[in-house]
Protein backbone atom coordinates (compact mmCIF):
# COMPACT_ATOMS: atom_id res chain seq x y z
CA UNK A 1 0.00 0.00 0.00
CA UNK A 2 1.28 3.31 -1.11
CA UNK A 3 2.39 5.34 1.81
CA UNK A 4 0.43 8.98 0.95
CA UNK A 5 -1.45 11.72 3.06
CA UNK A 6 -5.32 11.55 2.95
CA UNK A 7 -8.23 13.69 4.20
CA UNK A 8 -11.68 12.92 3.94
CA UNK A 9 -13.22 16.29 3.73
CA UNK A 10 -16.78 17.47 3.63
CA UNK A 11 -17.84 19.38 0.70
CA UNK A 12 -16.94 23.28 0.99
CA UNK A 13 -15.16 23.92 4.33
CA UNK A 14 -12.03 24.78 5.43
CA UNK A 15 -9.57 22.17 6.28
CA UNK A 16 -5.75 22.04 8.06
CA UNK A 17 -4.92 18.36 9.24
CA UNK A 18 -3.54 15.59 7.72
CA UNK A 19 -4.77 11.89 8.58
CA UNK A 20 -3.21 8.64 7.01
CA UNK A 21 -4.11 6.06 4.30
CA UNK A 22 -5.93 3.42 4.68
CA UNK A 23 -7.32 4.27 7.74
CA UNK A 24 -10.85 6.56 8.16
CA UNK A 25 -8.94 8.77 11.49
CA UNK A 26 -9.81 12.15 12.75
CA UNK A 27 -7.81 14.43 15.00
CA UNK A 28 -9.04 13.81 18.65
CA UNK A 29 -12.42 16.25 19.10
CA UNK A 30 -11.33 17.71 22.28
CA UNK A 31 -8.84 19.31 20.64
CA UNK A 32 -10.90 22.03 18.67
CA UNK A 33 -13.23 22.23 21.50
CA UNK A 34 -10.72 24.89 23.02
CA UNK A 35 -8.15 25.82 19.74
CA UNK A 36 -9.44 27.72 17.11
CA UNK A 37 -7.85 27.72 13.42
CA UNK A 38 -5.96 31.01 12.63
CA UNK A 39 -8.59 33.39 10.41
CA UNK A 40 -7.43 33.09 6.71
CA UNK A 41 -7.37 35.47 4.22
CA UNK A 42 -9.60 35.33 1.14
CA UNK A 43 -8.62 37.69 -1.90
CA UNK A 44 -11.80 39.79 -2.82
CA UNK A 45 -12.75 39.29 -7.17
CA UNK A 46 -13.90 42.14 -9.83
CA UNK A 47 -16.52 39.74 -12.13
CA UNK A 48 -15.83 40.28 -15.75
CA UNK A 49 -18.12 38.42 -18.25
CA UNK A 50 -15.98 38.32 -21.34
CA UNK A 51 -18.27 35.98 -23.24
CA UNK A 52 -21.80 34.93 -22.56
CA UNK A 53 -24.80 32.61 -24.33
CA UNK A 54 -22.09 30.16 -24.71
CA UNK A 55 -22.72 25.95 -24.63
CA UNK A 56 -20.43 24.58 -21.90
CA UNK A 57 -17.16 26.34 -22.56
CA UNK A 58 -14.64 23.75 -21.25
CA UNK A 59 -11.55 24.40 -21.27
CA UNK A 60 -9.32 27.73 -22.28
CA UNK A 61 -5.77 28.44 -23.69
CA UNK A 62 -3.78 31.98 -23.78
CA UNK A 63 -1.56 32.76 -26.96
CA UNK A 64 1.29 34.50 -26.84
CA UNK A 65 0.03 37.41 -28.93
CA UNK A 66 -2.88 37.77 -26.34
CA UNK A 67 -5.39 36.01 -27.99
CA UNK A 68 -7.56 33.69 -26.04
CA UNK A 69 -8.63 29.78 -27.39
CA UNK A 70 -11.31 27.90 -25.81
CA UNK A 71 -13.37 25.17 -26.50
CA UNK A 72 -17.60 24.92 -26.56
CA UNK A 73 -18.70 21.55 -25.76
CA UNK A 74 -21.40 21.40 -28.80
CA UNK A 75 -17.92 21.13 -31.32
CA UNK A 76 -16.72 24.80 -31.73
CA UNK A 77 -13.29 26.18 -30.78
CA UNK A 78 -14.03 30.20 -30.23
CA UNK A 79 -11.20 33.33 -30.18
CA UNK A 80 -11.21 35.85 -28.01
CA UNK A 81 -9.39 39.35 -29.04
CA UNK A 82 -9.00 42.36 -27.34
CA UNK A 83 -11.48 41.59 -24.79
CA UNK A 84 -14.14 40.38 -27.08
CA UNK A 85 -15.60 36.76 -28.61
CA UNK A 86 -14.78 37.33 -32.42
CA UNK A 87 -18.00 35.75 -33.93
CA UNK A 88 -16.79 33.13 -36.40
CA UNK A 89 -15.42 30.15 -34.56
CA UNK A 90 -12.02 28.87 -35.31
CA UNK A 91 -13.10 25.67 -35.81
CA UNK A 92 -16.88 23.71 -35.82
CA UNK A 93 -16.17 20.04 -35.62
CA UNK A 94 -18.38 18.39 -38.05
CA UNK A 95 -19.25 15.25 -36.24
CA UNK A 96 -18.93 16.20 -32.80
CA UNK A 97 -21.16 13.65 -30.63
CA UNK A 98 -22.35 16.59 -28.20
CA UNK A 99 -24.50 13.91 -26.12
CA UNK A 100 -25.27 14.76 -22.00
CA UNK A 101 -21.34 15.95 -21.48
CA UNK A 102 -19.70 14.65 -24.27
CA UNK A 103 -18.52 16.83 -27.29
CA UNK A 104 -15.40 19.23 -27.81
CA UNK A 105 -13.72 19.04 -24.52
CA UNK A 106 -9.73 19.75 -23.95
CA UNK A 107 -7.63 22.04 -25.83
CA UNK A 108 -4.11 22.28 -25.20
CA UNK A 109 -0.62 24.12 -26.89
CA UNK A 110 2.25 22.43 -27.89
CA UNK A 111 5.17 23.77 -26.32
CA UNK A 112 6.77 24.90 -29.46
CA UNK A 113 3.49 26.65 -30.21
CA UNK A 114 5.45 29.45 -31.45
CA UNK A 115 7.32 27.97 -33.77
CA UNK A 116 5.02 25.08 -34.92
CA UNK A 117 1.32 26.87 -33.99
CA UNK A 118 0.19 22.94 -32.87
CA UNK A 119 -2.90 22.60 -31.03
CA UNK A 120 -4.40 19.64 -29.69
CA UNK A 121 -8.13 19.07 -29.40
CA UNK A 122 -9.90 16.29 -27.43
CA UNK A 123 -12.72 15.49 -29.40
CA UNK A 124 -16.60 12.86 -28.80
CA UNK A 125 -16.84 11.29 -32.11
CA UNK A 126 -19.81 7.96 -33.31
CA UNK A 127 -22.93 6.60 -33.67
CA UNK A 128 -26.52 6.87 -33.16
CA UNK A 129 -26.50 4.16 -30.66
CA UNK A 130 -25.25 5.63 -26.44
CA UNK A 131 -22.45 2.66 -26.99
CA UNK A 132 -20.95 3.61 -30.28
CA UNK A 133 -19.31 6.54 -28.43
CA UNK A 134 -15.52 7.69 -28.93
CA UNK A 135 -12.59 10.10 -27.94
CA UNK A 136 -10.33 10.90 -30.64
CA UNK A 137 -7.15 13.34 -30.02
CA UNK A 138 -6.38 15.62 -32.69
CA UNK A 139 -3.75 18.02 -33.87
CA UNK A 140 -4.72 21.23 -35.51
CA UNK A 141 -2.51 23.83 -36.79
CA UNK A 142 -3.14 27.61 -36.09
CA UNK A 143 -3.08 29.52 -39.16
CA UNK A 144 -4.19 33.29 -38.43
CA UNK A 145 -7.80 33.00 -36.67
CA UNK A 146 -8.50 29.56 -38.33
CA UNK A 147 -7.56 25.49 -37.06
CA UNK A 148 -6.64 23.69 -40.17
CA UNK A 149 -4.97 20.69 -41.29
CA UNK A 150 -6.00 18.02 -38.77
CA UNK A 151 -3.98 15.05 -37.93
CA UNK A 152 -5.38 12.20 -35.66
CA UNK A 153 -3.16 11.11 -32.81
CA UNK A 154 -5.35 8.61 -30.58
CA UNK A 155 -8.73 6.98 -31.50
CA UNK A 156 -11.49 4.76 -30.65
CA UNK A 157 -11.29 6.12 -26.55
CA UNK A 158 -14.42 5.14 -25.36
CA UNK A 159 -16.60 7.38 -24.06
CA UNK A 160 -19.76 7.66 -22.75
CA UNK A 161 -22.22 10.19 -21.31
CA UNK A 162 -21.05 11.54 -18.41
CA UNK A 163 -17.74 9.88 -18.29
CA UNK A 164 -15.45 10.71 -21.25
CA UNK A 165 -12.60 12.45 -19.61
CA UNK A 166 -11.15 14.69 -21.91
CA UNK A 167 -8.68 16.61 -19.78
CA UNK A 168 -5.45 17.59 -22.11
CA UNK A 169 -1.87 19.45 -20.88
CA UNK A 170 1.46 18.85 -21.90
CA UNK A 171 3.96 17.92 -18.86
CA UNK A 172 7.59 19.57 -18.30
CA UNK A 173 8.75 16.95 -20.32
CA UNK A 174 7.22 18.34 -22.95
CA UNK A 175 5.16 14.95 -23.00
CA UNK A 176 1.19 15.20 -23.62
CA UNK A 177 -1.13 13.92 -21.10
CA UNK A 178 -4.78 13.06 -21.63
CA UNK A 179 -7.42 11.98 -19.19
CA UNK A 180 -10.30 9.29 -20.04
CA UNK A 181 -12.84 8.11 -18.66
CA UNK A 182 -14.02 4.87 -17.21
CA UNK A 183 -16.99 5.36 -19.93
CA UNK A 184 -19.47 3.66 -17.63
CA UNK A 185 -17.79 0.41 -17.72
CA UNK A 186 -15.64 0.62 -14.74
CA UNK A 187 -14.04 -2.50 -14.65
CA UNK A 188 -12.51 -1.24 -17.51
CA UNK A 189 -10.59 1.21 -15.56
CA UNK A 190 -8.41 -2.09 -14.33
CA UNK A 191 -8.00 -3.55 -17.70
CA UNK A 192 -4.70 -2.27 -19.22
CA UNK A 193 -5.73 -3.52 -22.50
CA UNK A 194 -8.44 -0.36 -22.34
CA UNK A 195 -8.21 3.25 -22.98
CA UNK A 196 -10.67 3.40 -19.97
CA UNK A 197 -10.38 4.77 -17.12
CA UNK A 198 -6.78 6.04 -17.84
CA UNK A 199 -4.40 8.90 -17.51
CA UNK A 200 -2.35 8.29 -21.06
CA UNK A 201 1.11 9.70 -21.95
CA UNK A 202 2.05 10.24 -25.76
CA UNK A 203 4.75 12.24 -27.85
CA UNK A 204 3.50 15.57 -29.71
CA UNK A 205 3.21 13.52 -32.79
CA UNK A 206 1.20 10.68 -31.38
CA UNK A 207 4.04 8.20 -31.09
CA UNK A 208 4.67 6.27 -27.67
CA UNK A 209 7.72 7.65 -25.36
CA UNK A 210 10.06 4.66 -24.74
CA UNK A 211 9.94 5.20 -21.07
CA UNK A 212 6.11 4.89 -20.45
CA UNK A 213 5.95 2.21 -17.99
CA UNK A 214 3.50 -0.47 -19.90
CA UNK A 215 5.33 -0.49 -23.33
CA UNK A 216 6.61 -3.76 -22.50
CA UNK A 217 3.57 -5.17 -21.14
CA UNK A 218 1.99 -8.17 -22.87
CA UNK A 219 -1.23 -6.67 -24.24
CA UNK A 220 -1.21 -3.52 -22.63
CA UNK A 221 -1.82 -0.40 -24.72
CA UNK A 222 1.69 1.13 -24.33
CA UNK A 223 -0.28 4.57 -24.14
CA UNK A 224 -0.64 4.54 -20.88
CA UNK A 225 0.54 6.45 -17.83
CA UNK A 226 -1.71 5.60 -14.82
CA UNK A 227 -4.96 3.56 -14.29
CA UNK A 228 -7.79 2.85 -11.93
CA UNK A 229 -9.55 6.02 -12.75
CA UNK A 230 -13.64 6.77 -12.81
CA UNK A 231 -13.27 10.12 -14.54
CA UNK A 232 -11.01 12.52 -14.25
CA UNK A 233 -11.22 15.66 -15.83
CA UNK A 234 -8.50 17.92 -14.50
CA UNK A 235 -4.58 18.11 -14.67
CA UNK A 236 -2.08 20.66 -13.18
CA UNK A 237 1.73 19.90 -13.19
CA UNK A 238 3.17 21.62 -10.49
CA UNK A 239 5.94 24.37 -11.82
CA UNK A 240 8.78 23.68 -9.03
CA UNK A 241 8.41 20.01 -8.40
CA UNK A 242 6.69 18.86 -12.19
CA UNK A 243 4.59 16.89 -9.76
CA UNK A 244 1.39 16.26 -11.61
CA UNK A 245 -2.06 16.56 -9.60
CA UNK A 246 -5.61 14.95 -11.17
CA UNK A 247 -8.80 15.91 -9.85
CA UNK A 248 -11.20 13.05 -10.16
CA UNK A 249 -15.15 12.17 -10.11
CA UNK A 250 -16.00 9.78 -7.23
CA UNK A 251 -19.53 8.02 -7.00
CA UNK A 252 -21.85 9.31 -5.20
CA UNK A 253 -19.81 11.60 -2.87
CA UNK A 254 -15.44 10.23 -2.94
CA UNK A 255 -14.85 12.82 -5.02
CA UNK A 256 -10.69 13.07 -4.95
CA UNK A 257 -7.63 15.12 -5.39
CA UNK A 258 -4.90 12.55 -6.44
CA UNK A 259 -0.84 13.10 -6.96
CA UNK A 260 0.13 11.30 -9.91
CA UNK A 261 2.69 8.73 -10.21
CA UNK A 262 4.41 6.98 -13.09
CA UNK A 263 2.57 3.43 -13.41
CA UNK A 264 0.32 3.74 -10.65
CA UNK A 265 -2.87 2.21 -9.56
CA UNK A 266 -5.79 4.40 -8.30
CA UNK A 267 -8.25 1.43 -7.26
CA UNK A 268 -11.47 2.53 -9.18
CA UNK A 269 -13.31 0.44 -8.94
CA UNK A 270 -12.07 -1.86 -6.46
CA UNK A 271 -11.58 0.99 -3.99
CA UNK A 272 -13.25 4.28 -3.69
CA UNK A 273 -13.92 6.82 -0.67
CA UNK A 274 -11.74 6.49 2.52
CA UNK A 275 -11.08 2.63 1.63
CA UNK A 276 -7.65 1.59 0.72
CA UNK A 277 -6.07 -1.52 -0.49
CA UNK A 278 -2.59 -3.30 -1.40
CA UNK A 279 -0.96 -2.06 -4.50
CA UNK A 280 -3.63 1.07 -4.89
CA UNK A 281 -2.59 4.81 -3.95
CA UNK A 282 -5.48 6.24 -2.09
CA UNK A 283 -6.42 10.54 -2.46
CA UNK A 284 -4.85 13.01 -1.54
CA UNK A 285 -8.38 14.25 -0.79
CA UNK A 286 -11.84 13.20 -0.90
CA UNK A 287 -14.74 15.15 -0.83
CA UNK A 288 -18.17 14.06 0.26
CA UNK A 289 -21.07 15.19 -0.06
CA UNK A 290 -19.30 15.48 -4.05
CA UNK A 291 -17.82 19.05 -4.80
CA UNK A 292 -18.03 18.44 -8.36
CA UNK A 293 -14.10 18.61 -9.16
CA UNK A 294 -13.21 19.75 -13.09
CA UNK A 295 -10.22 21.25 -14.35
CA UNK A 296 -7.62 22.80 -11.69
CA UNK A 297 -4.43 25.14 -12.09
CA UNK A 298 -1.46 26.15 -9.65
CA UNK A 299 -1.26 30.23 -9.71
CA UNK A 300 1.34 31.58 -10.27
CA UNK A 301 1.00 35.96 -11.01
CA UNK A 302 1.11 38.96 -9.66
CA UNK A 303 -2.34 39.92 -9.38
CA UNK A 304 -3.17 37.58 -6.26
CA UNK A 305 0.03 36.94 -4.12
CA UNK A 306 -1.97 35.52 -1.23
CA UNK A 307 -2.77 32.75 -3.67
CA UNK A 308 0.31 31.92 -4.80
CA UNK A 309 1.76 28.47 -5.41
CA UNK A 310 -1.87 27.43 -4.25
CA UNK A 311 -3.79 24.94 -6.37
CA UNK A 312 -7.22 25.64 -7.16
CA UNK A 313 -9.59 23.32 -8.61
CA UNK A 314 -13.18 24.36 -10.50
CA UNK A 315 -16.27 22.68 -8.93
CA UNK A 316 -19.47 22.31 -10.84
CA UNK A 317 -21.83 20.58 -7.56
CA UNK A 318 -19.74 22.73 -5.37
CA UNK A 319 -20.38 25.95 -7.07
CA UNK A 320 -16.99 27.37 -6.40
CA UNK A 321 -13.07 27.59 -6.72
CA UNK A 322 -11.52 24.87 -3.77
CA UNK A 323 -8.13 26.39 -2.97
CA UNK A 324 -5.40 23.78 -1.79
CA UNK A 325 -2.13 25.15 -0.17
CA UNK A 326 1.16 22.76 -0.78
CA UNK A 327 4.41 22.65 0.97
CA UNK A 328 7.73 23.34 -0.70
CA UNK A 329 7.69 19.90 -1.72
CA UNK A 330 4.71 20.57 -3.95
CA UNK A 331 2.82 18.49 -1.87
CA UNK A 332 -0.91 19.93 -0.55
CA UNK A 333 -0.50 20.09 3.04
CA UNK A 334 -3.30 22.13 4.96
CA UNK A 335 -6.09 25.15 3.95
CA UNK A 336 -8.84 23.82 1.28
CA UNK A 337 -11.09 26.83 1.12
CA UNK A 338 -13.66 27.81 -1.26
CA UNK A 339 -13.95 30.74 -3.15
CA UNK A 340 -16.96 32.59 -4.58
CA UNK A 341 -19.15 29.82 -3.41
CA UNK A 342 -22.64 29.82 -4.87
CA UNK A 343 -21.50 33.08 -6.26
CA UNK A 344 -21.23 32.20 -9.62
CA UNK A 345 -22.74 28.70 -10.83
CA UNK A 346 -21.10 25.58 -11.61
CA UNK A 347 -17.40 26.37 -12.57
CA UNK A 348 -15.76 24.18 -15.04
CA UNK A 349 -12.63 25.65 -16.04
CA UNK A 350 -9.56 27.56 -14.00
CA UNK A 351 -7.27 29.30 -15.86
CA UNK A 352 -4.32 31.68 -15.10
CA UNK A 353 -3.39 34.60 -17.59
CA UNK A 354 0.05 35.87 -18.10
CA UNK A 355 -1.10 38.94 -16.13
CA UNK A 356 -1.97 37.38 -12.97
CA UNK A 357 -6.24 37.25 -13.77
CA UNK A 358 -7.46 34.27 -13.30
CA UNK A 359 -10.03 32.64 -16.16
CA UNK A 360 -12.94 30.84 -15.33
CA UNK A 361 -16.16 28.77 -17.49
CA UNK A 362 -19.69 27.94 -16.50
CA UNK A 363 -21.26 24.66 -16.92
CA UNK A 364 -24.50 25.54 -16.31
CA UNK A 365 -26.57 23.83 -19.39
CA UNK A 366 -25.32 20.53 -18.30
CA UNK A 367 -27.96 17.98 -18.08
CA UNK A 368 -29.30 16.92 -15.61
CA UNK A 369 -28.00 19.41 -13.25
CA UNK A 370 -28.19 22.22 -15.04
CA UNK A 371 -30.42 25.22 -14.79
CA UNK A 372 -30.05 27.57 -17.97
CA UNK A 373 -29.83 30.52 -16.45
CA UNK A 374 -30.35 33.18 -18.78
CA UNK A 375 -27.12 34.64 -21.03
CA UNK A 376 -25.38 31.26 -19.47
CA UNK A 377 -22.98 29.94 -20.39
CA UNK A 378 -20.31 32.57 -19.79
CA UNK A 379 -16.23 33.01 -20.10
CA UNK A 380 -15.60 34.62 -16.85
CA UNK A 381 -12.07 37.07 -15.72
CA UNK A 382 -11.68 37.61 -12.25
CA UNK A 383 -9.65 40.45 -11.47
CA UNK A 384 -8.47 42.18 -7.91
CA UNK A 385 -11.37 43.31 -5.80
CA UNK A 386 -11.32 43.78 -1.98
CA UNK A 387 -9.95 41.43 0.44
CA UNK A 388 -12.56 39.70 2.28
CA UNK A 389 -11.40 37.91 5.53
CA UNK A 390 -13.07 34.65 6.31
CA UNK A 391 -15.47 34.55 9.30
CA UNK A 392 -13.81 34.44 12.31
CA UNK A 393 -13.93 30.70 13.71
CA UNK A 394 -15.99 28.56 16.07
CA UNK A 395 -14.59 25.50 17.81
CA UNK A 396 -17.85 24.23 16.93
CA UNK A 397 -17.76 25.28 13.52
CA UNK A 398 -13.79 24.12 12.94
CA UNK A 399 -13.95 22.04 9.59
CA UNK A 400 -12.85 19.09 11.47
CA UNK A 401 -15.18 19.32 14.77
CA UNK A 402 -18.92 19.59 14.14
CA UNK A 403 -19.29 20.78 10.32
CA UNK A 404 -17.87 18.11 9.53
CA UNK A 405 -19.41 15.25 11.81
CA UNK A 406 -22.91 16.68 10.88
CA UNK A 407 -22.07 16.63 7.48
CA UNK A 408 -20.67 13.08 7.86
CA UNK A 409 -23.86 11.69 10.33
CA UNK A 410 -27.11 13.87 9.88
CA UNK A 411 -27.13 15.87 6.88
CA UNK A 412 -28.18 13.21 4.16
CA UNK A 413 -31.27 12.95 6.76
CA UNK A 414 -31.80 16.39 8.26
CA UNK A 415 -30.58 18.29 5.43
CA UNK A 416 -27.95 21.10 5.99
CA UNK A 417 -27.59 24.56 5.86
CA UNK A 418 -31.09 25.98 4.55
CA UNK A 419 -31.41 23.10 2.79
CA UNK A 420 -33.78 19.99 3.53
CA UNK A 421 -33.26 16.73 3.85
CA UNK A 422 -35.77 14.17 3.56
CA UNK A 423 -36.42 13.85 6.95
CA UNK A 424 -37.28 16.91 9.65
CA UNK A 425 -34.70 19.88 10.25
CA UNK A 426 -32.34 20.24 13.32
CA UNK A 427 -31.77 24.14 12.67
CA UNK A 428 -36.29 24.93 13.77
CA UNK A 429 -36.10 23.65 17.08
CA UNK A 430 -38.88 21.39 16.33
CA UNK A 431 -37.23 18.28 17.64
CA UNK A 432 -39.80 15.21 18.15
CA UNK A 433 -37.79 13.56 20.62
CA UNK A 434 -36.76 16.29 23.25
CA UNK A 435 -35.42 19.54 22.85
CA UNK A 436 -33.00 20.20 26.20
CA UNK A 437 -29.18 19.41 25.54
CA UNK A 438 -29.03 16.09 27.66
CA UNK A 439 -32.16 14.86 25.19
CA UNK A 440 -30.40 15.89 22.08
CA UNK A 441 -26.86 14.61 23.35
CA UNK A 442 -28.67 10.79 24.08
CA UNK A 443 -30.31 11.10 20.35
CA UNK A 444 -26.84 11.71 19.01
CA UNK A 445 -24.75 9.15 21.10
CA UNK A 446 -27.28 5.94 21.26
CA UNK A 447 -30.13 7.08 18.04
CA UNK A 448 -33.41 6.95 18.47
CA UNK A 449 -35.60 3.64 19.09
CA UNK A 450 -37.43 2.68 15.92
CA UNK A 451 -36.10 4.94 13.94
CA UNK A 452 -34.16 3.28 10.57
CA UNK A 453 -31.03 4.15 10.17
CA UNK A 454 -30.78 6.44 13.54
CA UNK A 455 -27.97 4.35 15.74
CA UNK A 456 -24.64 5.84 16.43
CA UNK A 457 -24.03 3.93 19.75
CA UNK A 458 -20.46 3.28 19.50
CA UNK A 459 -19.43 5.60 16.40
CA UNK A 460 -18.78 9.27 17.94
CA UNK A 461 -16.81 9.94 21.31
CA UNK A 462 -18.36 12.48 24.11
CA UNK A 463 -16.10 15.03 22.79
CA UNK A 464 -17.62 14.78 18.69
CA UNK A 465 -21.02 14.75 20.46
CA UNK A 466 -20.90 17.96 21.94
CA UNK A 467 -19.71 19.43 19.00
CA UNK A 468 -22.69 18.54 16.74
CA UNK A 469 -24.66 19.39 19.50
CA UNK A 470 -22.76 23.23 19.86
CA UNK A 471 -22.94 23.39 15.46
CA UNK A 472 -26.94 22.73 15.69
CA UNK A 473 -27.35 25.13 18.64
CA UNK A 474 -25.19 27.74 16.56
CA UNK A 475 -26.98 27.24 13.19
CA UNK A 476 -28.21 30.68 12.72
CA UNK A 477 -24.88 31.65 13.02
CA UNK A 478 -23.74 30.53 10.00
CA UNK A 479 -26.61 30.52 8.02
CA UNK A 480 -28.48 33.81 9.28
CA UNK A 481 -32.13 34.15 10.01
CA UNK A 482 -34.98 31.32 8.65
Amino acid sequence: MVSVRKWIVPAGVVVAAITSIGVQKRPPAAAFATTAPAQATAPGFNIQVVADKLVAPWSIKFLPDGRVLFTERAGRVRIIKDGALLPEPALVVPDIKAWVKMGLLGIELDPNFASNHFVYLAECYGGEAERDSWVRIVRYVLNGEKLESPTKLLEKIPGYLNHSGGRLACGPDGKLYITTGDADRPSDAQNLSSFSGKILRINPDGSIPSDNPFVNTPNAIPSIWTFGHRNSQGLAFEPKSGKLFAPEHGPTGGDEVNLITRGANYGWPTVSHDRSANGMVSPLIEFSPSIGPADAVFYHGAMFPELEGNLLVGCLRGEAIMRFTLDSSGEIIADVDRLLFQKIGRIREVAVAPDGAIWITTSEVDPPEGRNKENFDQVIRLTRGTDAPLPPADPALHPLGGVALYARYCASCHGQGNAPGPNSSLFDRKWQFGQRDAEIRRSIGEGVTGVDGHAFAGKLSTEEIELVLRFIRVREEIYGPR
